[in-house]
Parts: structure tokens; sequence; C-alpha cells
């Protein structure tokens, strides 16, 4: 059940256009993600996985509350939502029959943590790809990165490790706020006669 909030959030993360719906879904990611992470630490270990992607969401959110744009930023080229799709469901058909064993190499490791980070870690790629803007580049690394700390958290399961991963989550929130805000201003400076 878990495997599938990854892999229907991780999906939509990549296609849907609206800032504020992927803010949401990234949210629901985090649950399911500290759920997985719960499978190899306690609960209130992994507990810190979830306080720390709902701050990076926080964040997210009063960034975007304060921005107010007319066309989002982009640097280079950004794919269209049929092409998203079909290079999601692609992406999503090789992590699930690449998780299907531990290739890993990690023992006493869950199929279903396996088959978890293996999806978050393809489309986090994924959305790296197909990304031209700052905002969808971070909820890519963001992705990325929790999938490597599904798998991280069994290796070294100590708290001060995820609390540094936790850290760098919601420093990326706030690096992409930043930037956000910035451009904005950088605008408005440039509109003015």
């Amino acid at each position: 059940m878990t495997v599938l909030v990854v892999s229907v959030t991780a999906l939509s993360l990549t296609v849907l256009t609206g800032r504020v719906a992927r803010i949401g879904l990234l949210a629901v990611q985090y649950a399911a993600v500290s759920w997985l992470t719960g499978l190899s630490l306690p609960l209130q270990v992994a507990a810190v996985k979830l306080v720390a992607g709902m701050i990076a969401c926080g964040i997210l959110a009063v960034s975007e509350s304060k921005q107010e744009r007319s066309t989002p930023q982009t640097v280079g080229r950004e794919f269209g939502t049929l092409f998203r799709s079909f290079a999601s469901g692609l992406g999503l058909v090789a992590a699930f029959s690449l998780g299907q064993r531990n290739w890993f190499e990690v023992p006493d490791i869950r199929q279903e943590a396996i088959l978890g980070s293996t999806v978050l870690l393809t489309m986090g790629l994924l959305q790296l790809g197909l990304s031209g803007s700052a905002f969808r580049v971070c909820l890519g690394l963001m992705t990325l990165l929790s999938g490597f700390e599904v798998v991280y958290s069994l290796i070294e399961p100590s708290l001060a490790v995820l609390a540094l991963i936790a850290s760098i989550h919601i420093g990326l929130a706030l690096v992409v706020s930043y930037l956000g805000l910035v451009s904005g201003v950088a605008e408005d400076a440039g509109s003015t006669p």
C-alpha cells in the first residue's frame, strides 16, 4: 500500500504543473517515506523524516504564497504533459522491474522498502532530467534523497545521520524559496521604468 502511495505521488510530481498541488503531493510523499523508513527504524526516529518533510513543505508553501508570478521561470526546455506521462510510465515500469530483487545487496531489508526506494530514486532522477525550473529541480532532488534515505537508514540507523539528511531537505527548500523570491523581486525591479 505504501509503495502505491509513493508511486502515485512521484508520478504526479513529475506530471502535474500546479505548484500548490505538487507541494501537497510532496507532503503525502514524505508521510509515505517516513513509513518506509519506519520499517527499519523505530517509529519515533522515523518521525524525524516526517517532521523535516513537513517543515520543508511549509517553507515551500509560504514562499509560494509570497510569490506573484505571471509565468514560471524556466532554464532550458520544459517538456509537455503527454511526454512527461509517457516517460513517467516507462520509469515506473523500470523501477518496478528493478525493485523485484534486492539489488542493493543489503541484508534484512524488506521488499516493500526496496520497491519504494527504487521508485523514488528512479522518479527523482526522471524529475531532474525533465526539469527546467528551480522548483521542479528541488522536488526532484527531494524525491531522489528520500529514496536514498529509505535504504541508507537501514545501513546506518543513527539519529544524527537521519537529522543531517533531514537538514538537507530543509536547506533545499530554503534555497529554492530564496531563489524564487529573489527572481520575483528582480522581475519587479526590471519592469519599473
